[in-house]
């Protein structure tokens, strides 16, 4: 019964076409930079401990570009973006691949313009085919005195390859949406109701009984303790007809106020514009900054 009474924010599933084609051109632009970087500085440093850490650094850099693009290009499509995140991380190992074997053939003097104009080797007969089987065969690097080639080679690819590739992914899984119009194609501003009230127990349960009438039921909540809390957040578009609250009961560890606990009771609850305007009449409230992410 409660599923029928109460309604909560979901995803249109649909995006804005053109700030989503910007955004793609920029990763891809940005992964072309940073795989030629990552070369130069294995090149530079040439210590697989400090390689693997570098990939890990591309994989966390990817992951939060595409948070960040997906969000200010207002995609409201999971599939795009665990595809935006896949197809990133595909073009990323290519173009770090590109790179690599371009250094090999320069001995080291890779420019950034023939690196460039090499990206196409994988469509035709061209040396960097030849090097890639001799590397799988000979191998490049050691590991504990050993020369690492064939299977063992295979496998630290694969490897690389995973990293680079799943940490946008889970990047992916991460991300927040906010509440946006799909009239207005914008985000509802958000506000954030400065009493502490006492923590929250059943979202199901808290979330009918604020439904019912929203200002009245905050205003029969205690308030809660310093350490121990919940915040009530409201999403607000005047010309929208329908607004969104969320709760979150917060924990701070006594002495160490850097460790906070953040847990979501309830989730974008769907209410009226006039419930939302009653609640921000009736409590003090901040405007909050825009959440990237």
């Amino acid at each position: 019964m409660m599923n029928k009474k109460i309604s909560y924010y979901k995803e249109s599933g649909s995006y804005h076409a053109p700030s989503l084609l910007i955004s793609v051109l920029f990763l891809i632009s940005l992964s072309l930079l940073l795989a030629y970087l990552y070369n130069a500085l294995t090149l530079v440093m040439p210590i697989i401990y400090i390689n693997v850490l570098l990939v890990f650094g591309i994989g966390i850099v990817l992951g939060y570009s595409v948070l960040v693009l997906c969000k200010l290009s207002k995609v409201g499509n999971y599939k795009i973006r665990i595809g935006l995140a896949l197809l990133i991380g595909i073009i990323t190992l290519y173009f770090q691949w590109s790179a690599y074997i371009g250094y090999l053939i320069n001995e080291g003097s890779h420019s950034l313009e023939s690196y460039i104009n090499s990206l196409g080797w994988i469509f035709y007969d061209s040396i960097e085919k030849e090097v890639l089987v001799e590397l799988y065969h000979y191998g490049a690097y050691e590991v504990f005195n050993t020369q690492v080639t064939d299977y063992a080679l295979f496998f630290i690819w694969l490897i690389e390859a995973a990293i680079i590739i799943a940490i946008p992914i889970l990047a992916v899984f991460r991300y927040v949406p906010l509440p946006i119009s799909g009239t207005y194609n914008k985000f509802y501003d958000q506000y954030t109701l400065e009493k502490d009230f006492r923590s929250l127990g059943s979202g199901e349960l808290t979330a009918l009984r604020i439904h019912e009438g929203p200002a009245a039921a905050l205003q029969e909540f205690e308030g809660g303790k310093a350490n121990r809390h919940s915040k009530i957040k409201i999403f607000y578009l005047p010309q929208e007809s329908k607004q969104y609250l969320k709760a979150e009961n917060i924990s701070i560890q006594r002495g160490n106020e850097s460790k906070t606990a953040v847990d979501v009771i309830v989730k974008y609850l769907e209410i009226s514009t006039p419930q939302a305007k009653e609640l921000l009449e009736t409590f003090r409230h901040r405007k909050d900054g825009f959440q990237l992410l």
